[in-house]
């Protein structure tokens, strides 16, 4: 227990420790993140009246993508061990807060619903769920590869979409896979980092989870971007587009909430401050996607793979 409290002790003080440095940062540059700040606000108050209608997907959709992202059971294959992550946390006392509201939110509400959806739904229902809604990103992919420049990806992605629309039945079936057509994984957020923006300071917002001023921003042009919207406002009501959006953004947040079941619970046990650890993934997790390095399942090496010595013994 002493050993534990006196880890615990030391991690908190290096977290205020960097946290300090980040805060010695230039005028100049905390006037930046002050004028992008204020940018994001004065954009969602213009363009509020336009996406009242999306907002219910919005918010449930900023959830599906941001809240698990920490528990990714995917990881990050660094170029190095150690990586600088350049983390501005002045808003801490509120972000810790919000934060253990999202994370009762889940644990006594979204968890138990995701287990139960989990019990009546076959797995392959499951798996043509998740191929669904990852076709219908495809706007906001392509959209990001073209403002990276990225235009042989922007090529893959909309073969993928052209084949998994039509040979995988409306992307149920992921055909594009099988073909050498991967998916790499964007939005506008990442296009804006890959251009040098800069995040901005941590937030936690409500429901929503972990996110940063620019990926917030960049939301908000993914969600213009998503094709369900589009079509629910062209054929239902004002009223029905919220119920219809409302629920098929629900239906994405249990799925994608019962695909990373087991790796929550994992980073829940596993992490000594759960509210570092998440902030840590997300920085890590963003910055690995932005430099376009790999992210993937680790596979186990086998340690005896060139040991003659043992391949002798047991006649291998």
């Amino acid at each position: 227990m002493c050993t534990t409290a006196l880890s615990s002790s030391c991690y908190r003080s290096y977290s205020k420790r960097r946290l300090g440095g980040v805060a010695m940062q230039s005028f100049g540059a905390h006037l930046q993140v002050l004028l992008r700040f204020f940018l994001l606000i004065l954009s969602i108050v213009l363009l509020a009246p336009s996406i009242a209608p999306l907002l219910p997907f919005t918010s449930l959709s900023l959830c599906s993508r941001c809240c698990f992202v920490y528990a990714d059971e995917r990881v990050i294959e660094a170029q190095e061990e150690d990586i600088l992550l350049d983390i501005s946390d002045p808003f801490e006392g509120w972000n810790r807060r919000v934060f253990w509201l999202n994370d009762k939110l889940d644990r006594y509400l979204l968890e138990p619903v995701s287990d139960g959806y989990d019990y009546v739904m076959p797995d392959e229902a499951q798996r043509g769920i998740t191929n669904f809604f990852d076709n219908l990103l495809y706007p906001t992919y392509l959209v990001s590869d073209l403002v990276q420049l990225k235009f042989s990806q922007a090529l893959e992605h909309t073969g993928r979409f052209l084949v998994n629309s039509t040979v995988g039945i409306f992307g149920l079936i992921d055909v594009a896979q099988h073909v050498g057509l991967e998916r790499h994984e964007e939005d506008f957020g990442l296009a804006l980092g890959y251009h040098g923006v800069p995040a901005g300071p941590y937030l936690v917002f409500p429901f929503f989870g972990p996110s940063t001023v620019r990926d917030g921003f960049g939301f908000m042009v993914d969600t213009a971007l998503n094709p369900v919207g589009w079509a629910v406002m062209e054929a239902a009501s004002s009223n029905d587009a919220i119920l219809i959006t409302t629920g098929v953004a629900g239906v994405d947040i249990i799925q994608r909430r019962t695909n990373l079941d087991e790796a929550i619970e994992a980073a829940r046990d596993a992490s000594l401050d759960y509210y570092l650890f998440v902030q840590s993934a997300y920085y890590q997790r963003r910055a690995a996607l932005i430099e376009d390095r790999q992210i993937h399942q680790p596979e186990e090496e086998d340690p005896f793979a060139e040991d003659e010595a043992f391949d002798e013994m047991f006649g291998e």
